[in-house]
């Protein structure tokens, strides 16, 4: 008699039972530690978003600082950086939707998990129900969601490939968010993109990618609202206004003497050869590379001269800026002028020269409102009282054993400008670096975080009391380095050792203060390893 007709025994079937289920359990066992697995990086990649949330509400908050100081210097970027916060926002929103979708039609509308969009136990390695959602129509929302995001990240990906010009940004933005399929020797085919996420994928590990597209559209928000918040200083054109100008020693000149002007064209390039011409006639760059127009005067009164400047512009077109000027030939007066600026700043030494032509230094005395002021083997050192309050400074003069008044100036009183973070290197050749991308030798010889001005005018120095370091570990998890000072930690040195190409990492939470005792949290500095 053949095997296939003879029945099993009682004891066969037993024993091929008990095989099943022996078999099952082993599965089971492998699975609920796999499941297990996806469910710790799932909460790991929700704690890095949270992170995330909290660094972009801060950069939000920047943006808002920075725009109540100068409303139509930063509109631009302001309107460009609310659109990401908004497309970012819908987009992770969507995602969301379908998560819950996937979790009701596993634990239920009622399942306790959804207000934390957490599967159930059970339900994590259901493999039918995320195909349903991604790939079918099947569900609440009546279109393939798998289909839908894809979709959705495209256009993302698009909208913020408009904002950046930076080739390794534009990189990693369309890295970040490829959706190509990928070929499978197992299958023999392309396996689209959505079919990879949600087709035949346990529950849990389809949570789990959502979660990490998410972190990723956090984290990518923060990088172009820094970018943003970059370029609202960045490059030549980006002011609100470029005016052509006149710079002379003195608007007052004494008979006899020469009126001297430098001819300058606000926030241009130095390095560019300007087509500048006064009166029909052109103006010569000179050997130290100033524009300087100089023309002898004799008559009391008011003078005029008119002129232009041209500049090319980086698309080779070039923009003519016409321009005026005034100046007043008189007799011996005063001359007021600070060595630093045209303002003065609150909590720090303003020097001061003031002359009088025809009197000798120690015979000139000054009288300032709204300020404190010392004398000085210079001049004077000036420290205004109180911030949008004018100073005035009258000069006096001895005239014969006669204290005259020869003249005054108003001066408005501004506080110090924040600084940048800057990383300085152990090898003094290498200038402070101020973010963007950088080569690891250099990197590697960081010493310390630095806070200074971007403005060679002001030479005031600023102490870093405490900054962090945001990086990512292998998980793809942001974690923060914390320490206080202005000495890079051995850890956080590091991290910068084991820093591969294409990484970025952030230091954050910067706290500088400056001589008017202030403290400041600066912006953050972001460090791009380059190839």
């Amino acid at each position: 008699m053949s095997a296939a007709n003879c029945p099993e025994t009682p004891r066969q079937k037993m024993i091929s039972m008990m095989y099943l289920v022996l078999t099952a359990m082993l599965a089971l066992n492998v699975s609920i530690e796999i499941l297990s697995g996806y469910s710790l990086v799932d909460g790991s990649l929700r704690k890095s978003i949270a992170i995330a949330d909290a660094r972009n509400i801060a950069l939000k908050n920047q943006f808002e600082d920075l725009a109540a100081k100068n409303k139509t210097k930063t509109a631009e970027w302001k309107v460009k950086a609310e659109n990401v916060v908004t497309k970012s926002d819908s987009l992770y929103n969507f995602i969301n939707d379908i998560k819950r979708e996937i979790i009701v039609l596993i634990d239920g509308k009622d399942a306790p998990g959804l207000a934390t969009l957490d599967i159930s136990d059970g339900g994590r390695g259901d493999l039918n129900i995320t195909g349903q959602v991604g790939m079918t129509n099947q569900n609440s929302f009546g279109f393939k969601a798998g289909e839908k995001l894809k979709e959705s990240l495209n256009a993302y990906s698009e909208f913020l490939l408009t904002l950046v010009t930076d080739s390794a940004k534009r990189t990693s933005i369309q890295q970040t968010f490829a959706t190509e399929g990928r070929y499978s020797a197992e299958a023999k085919r392309t396996i689209g993109w959505e079919e990879g996420v949600f087709d035949n994928m346990p529950a849990v590990a389809t949570l789990t990618l959502l979660s990490k597209i998410q972190n990723d559209i956090r984290n990518t928000e923060a990088e172009i609202i820094q970018y943003l918040i970059a370029q609202i200083d960045a490059g030549d054109f980006r002011v609100n206004k470029i005016d052509a100008m006149a710079i002379a020693n003195s608007n007052y000149v004494i008979r006899g003497g020469k009126y001297r002007a430098e001819i300058i064209l606000a926030a241009t390039d130095s390095t560019q050869t300007l087509d500048i011409e006064i009166n029909g006639a052109k103006i010569e760059k000179s050997a130290e590379g100033k524009y300087i127009y100089e023309v002898p005067v004799s008559a009391i009164g008011k003078r005029e001269f008119k002129g232009t400047i041209t500049m090319t512009k980086p698309d080779e077109t070039t923009v003519t800026y016409p321009f005026t000027e005034t100046y007043m030939v008189a007799e011996p007066s005063a001359t007021i002028s600070a060595d630093m600026m045209n303002v003065f700043y609150a909590g720090i030494n303003n020097p001061v020269s003031v002359s009088v032509p025809g009197v000798a230094a120690g015979d000139v005395e000054i009288s300032i409102s709204n300020a404190k002021f010392v004398r000085t083997s210079k001049g004077w050192n000036v420290t205004p009282i109180q911030v949008g309050v004018v100073s005035k400074v009258t000069v006096t003069a001895l005239f014969d054993g006669k204290k005259t008044v020869v003249g005054s100036k108003d001066f408005r009183v501004k506080p110090l400008p924040p600084p940048l973070a800057k990383l300085a290197f152990t090898d003094a050749k290498n200038q402070p670096f101020k973010g963007g991308k950088i080569r690891k030798n250099i990197l590697i010889t960081a010493k310390r975080v630095i806070a200074e001005l971007d403005d060679a005018d002001l030479d005031v120095e600023y102490k870093v009391l405490s900054f962090s370091l945001n990086y990512n570990d292998s998980m793809g998890n942001t974690l923060v380095e914390a320490t206080t000072g202005s000495e890079l930690t051995s850890k956080q040195l590091g991290i910068f050792k084991n820093l591969t190409p294409g990484k970025t990492v952030y230091i954050t939470n910067v706290q500088a203060e400056g001589p008017d005792k202030i403290k400041r949290r600066l912006p953050p500095l972001d460090i791009a390893l380059g190839n």
